[in-house]
């Protein structure tokens, strides 16, 4: 069992010998192409509305549709996408997401049936699950290892930003054009990342072992993958005894999963990851992070709309002070992991969220909104530290030829935990008069420190002092 970071000698010069040679369009082209799913995944909510008045269906059939199914698109294929690009070449593997997400964006701008925007949907899903993993991988190939805490940091806040203001650009996109425009405005951005990536010369990965062996693809243990996460996620959503025959039908549909890729001779996921320490806690206190930063995106939009009386735009300038520090304390994260260690910054990270989520819990509805800005404050400033020196711990643990299929369980789990949070306010918030609000959302906070406590529980299973970079 490996329970520190991989720093032998082979790997360490490995690191070494990669420079950023990458230039800084290479790597905008990267970010651009990758932040589109988080992006898109936000923006539809405020356009549910309208599509629902132009196909005469219900919200909650639409948000199941639409929304649901992007996501679960996005969960199902994120490690497989690692894996195609381990053995495709990640850079090409990005393009064919760029190829999807345009593709599916141009289905639902061209194509006015409802059946046609939801197979965009899942097409702009696909082509985001691809790009993903795969920007990830380039990045921790074409960035020095002492420099990827903050790497990361950036690319972790700039995908939560893209988030969190996907309803703020989604309201003002359809209140001057029409719902089209969300998916409009995907291309032009789209042509810009494959300009930058397609005629960048500056700097070629080099090919994976996966690459040049061509090794097979495990088409089984994708479909028990999509089977096992498809079962468990849409039972969530049902009423009456189902969630729980979900529950164990899609147990066991990860139980065969399992069994199969110990046996298969090219399996899509590397199980050995698993045994690896830093690799499991990073990707489990991704996951918890995100779990909280998706909740309150969704909750606190209803809550400030009840007790508060804010309007989209006013409700949008208060998420948007989570994001804004989120960007400036992604840097300082990286900063801190190259001083004080990994683990010392990670926990440091979730002790300030745990203090900002603790002002939400005491003084909401009761203390002027300005105290929702300063926890809000609080808590992005933790996200930010977290986020880098985590993936890049992460990451670190797994080998440069894997790097894709390591990214794309890493994305799969950030994406369950954002899912997890969407399911517990769903189950929770029912009330809709504000005093039952209140007190309903004042429990998801609580929900949300205990979840942010067992983090810091897992974060001491991280190295000490090891620094990404730093002294051997």
């Amino acid at each position: 069992m490996q329970s520190r970071l991989d720093h032998s000698p082979r790997n360490f010069k490995v690191s070494k010998d990669i420079t950023q040679k990458a230039s800084t369009g290479f790597i905008s082209a990267l970010v651009l192409g990758a932040a589109l799913t988080p992006l898109n995944s936000t923006m539809i909510a405020i356009a549910l509305p309208s599509i629902g008045e132009s196909f005469r269906i219900s919200a909650s059939d639409l948000t199941f549709w639409l929304v649901s199914t992007y996501l679960l698109v996005n969960v199902v294929l994120q490690s497989p996408a690692g894996k195609l690009g381990d053995m495709l070449g990640r850079r090409r593997a990005f393009a064919i997401g760029q190829i999807l997400f345009a593709t599916g964006a141009l289905i639902a701008i061209l194509v006015p049936q409802l059946s046609a925007l939801i197979i965009a949907r899942v097409l702009m899903a696909a082509g985001g699950a691809m790009l993903i993993p795969n920007a990830m991988a380039l990045l921790r190939i074409v960035i020095r290892e002492e420099r990827r805490s903050r790497a990361f940091g950036y690319f972790g806040a700039f995908l939560s930003a893209s988030a969190a203001i996907g309803p703020l650009v989604g309201g003002l996109l359809i209140q001057y054009f029409s719902w089209k425009a969300i998916f409009l405005v995907n291309l032009p951005l789209l042509l810009i990342s494959w300009i930058l990536v397609k005629y960048d010369a500056s700097y070629h990965p080099p090919k994976s072992n996966a690459e040049t062996d061509h090794p097979g693809f495990d088409y089984i243990g994708m479909l028990l993958l999509a089977i096992g996460l498809g079962i468990l996620i849409t039972g969530m959503r049902s009423g009456g005894y189902w969630p729980l025959a979900a529950l164990a039908a899609g147990v066991l549909g990860l139980y065969l999963f399992v069994r199969w890729e110990k046996h298969t001779p090219h399996p899509l996921i590397d199980l050995q990851l698993f045994r690896r320490i830093p690799f499991v806690v990073s990707g489990s206190i991704v996951g918890l992070q995100n779990l909280g930063m998706y909740a309150l995106l969704f909750q606190l939009p209803f809550l400030l709309k009840e007790t508060e009386q804010l309007g989209p735009g006013e409700t949008g300038q208060v998420l948007l002070t989570m994001t804004l520090f989120m960007v400036l304390f992604a840097p300082i994260g990286g900063r801190l992991s190259e001083t004080i260690g990994i683990r010392s910054t990670i926990i440091s990270g979730l002790v300030i969220s745990i203090i900002g989520l603790a002002t939400l819990l005491y003084t909401t509805g009761s203390s002027p909104l300005f105290w929702m800005y300063i926890a809000l404050a609080l808590v992005g400033a933790g996200i930010g530290v977290v986020s880098g020196p985590a993936q890049a711990a992460g990451l670190s643990a797994v080998h440069r030829d894997h790097s894709g299929v390591g990214a794309g369980i890493l994305s799969t789990m950030r994406y369950l935990g954002g899912m997890a949070g969407i399911a517990i306010i769903s189950t929770i918030l029912t009330e809709t008069d504000p005093v039952g609000m209140l007190e309903q959302s004042k429990l998801c906070f609580q929900i949300y420190i205990g979840f942010t406590l067992l983090a810091i529980m897992l974060a001491c299973w991280l190295p000490g002092r090891d620094r990404l970079g730093g002294r051997r």
